[in-house]
């Protein structure tokens, strides 16, 4: 009897202890929204407004949150969690839509947007992935989601510019074995004024014969394609490291210079818990003949 009163005794104190850590979180939370409010207030003052995106300053808040868990939580749920604070909070600095690609399957594409932004952000699917450009470059500060595909139906990167839509994201951040919402995208944005320069830089390149076949062993990873009676339309992820002459001379080295390379955007890079390649994205080049 006594042993089954101290078994009680020690439920409730856990179930306390578990209320207390809940009440301090709810607390954190509205801190951190309070602080939002002084961020949008200061940013008024100063004659600027709107939203604003930091992909940089979001993708070290998620490594950080990879280097110190511990423990039997699930890391996706921790980052789910985080995303979706992340949004509601830049959402309190102003509206915004989330446009995406309604080329995609829509309960993929669906699970995606709801794991990174969460039930307070407005979806809006469009026709495909060129509409989702459009929609984002006619905004002041909506996102869009294309989904990313090795081989394109068209090559909608080709409407993305220095002024207008540019990459700023890919998906998943956290590459984890069976995660949720593992659909491959790239996310878009206006450009972003005074941004770091991230560690991968995304380009629109085309080649009026074929797409060269060595470009990954020169460190050039093609991450979609689209092939025409001209030529090919590619869209190369390389280390900011290289600049443009140095990726000229690689793709030289590969097989052919592009003519055209136009740098569109860039992300940072994802962390790979797994240890392995992303298969469809990074362990195979597109075969692709001139013609």
């Amino acid at each position: 009897m006594n042993q089954t009163h101290e078994n009680v005794t020690s439920l409730d104190t856990l179930r306390a202890r578990i209320d207390e850590i809940d009440a301090r979180l709810h607390e954190a939370l509205m801190e951190r929204a309070r602080i939002i409010d002084g961020i949008v207030a200061a940013k008024r003052a100063s004659g600027a407004d709107g939203v604003m995106f930091r992909p940089d300053r979001e993708a070290d808040m998620m490594r950080q949150l990879v280097e110190r868990h511990e423990g039997s939580l699930p890391l996706s749920m921790i980052e789910h969690v985080w995303r979706d604070i992340i949004s509601t909070c830049t959402l309190l600095q102003g509206p915004y839509t989330v446009h995406l690609d309604g080329s995609a399957d829509l309960a993929e594409m669906l699970d995606l947007a709801r794991f990174y932004f969460g039930f307070t952000v407005d979806l809006e699917p469009c026709g495909d992935a060129a509409d989702v450009v459009g929609s984002v470059a006619a905004s002041m500060g909506d996102l869009g989601v294309v989904a990313l595909e090795e081989r394109s139906e068209l090559p909608w990167w080709r409407g993305l510019s220095e002024t207008g839509a540019q990459i700023i994201a890919r998906l998943p951040f956290l590459m984890i074995e069976e995660r949720p919402a593992d659909l491959p995208a790239l996310v878009i944005s206006r450009a972003i004024p005074n941004g770091a320069v991230p560690d991968t830089l995304v380009f629109d390149t085309r080649w009026n014969g074929a797409l060269p076949g060595r470009l990954m062993s020169h460190g050039i990873e093609v991450i979609s394609f689209h092939r025409s009676a001209s030529g090919v339309d590619a869209l190369l992820a390389v280390s900011s490291d290289l600049d443009e002459a140095a990726i000229l001379a690689a793709c030289a080295e590969a097989g052919a210079e592009p003519d055209v390379l136009r740098q569109v955007g860039g992300y940072a890079s994802p962390i790979d818990l797994e240890g392995d390649t992303d298969e469809d994205f990074a362990s195979e080049e597109p075969a692709v003949s001139e013609g």
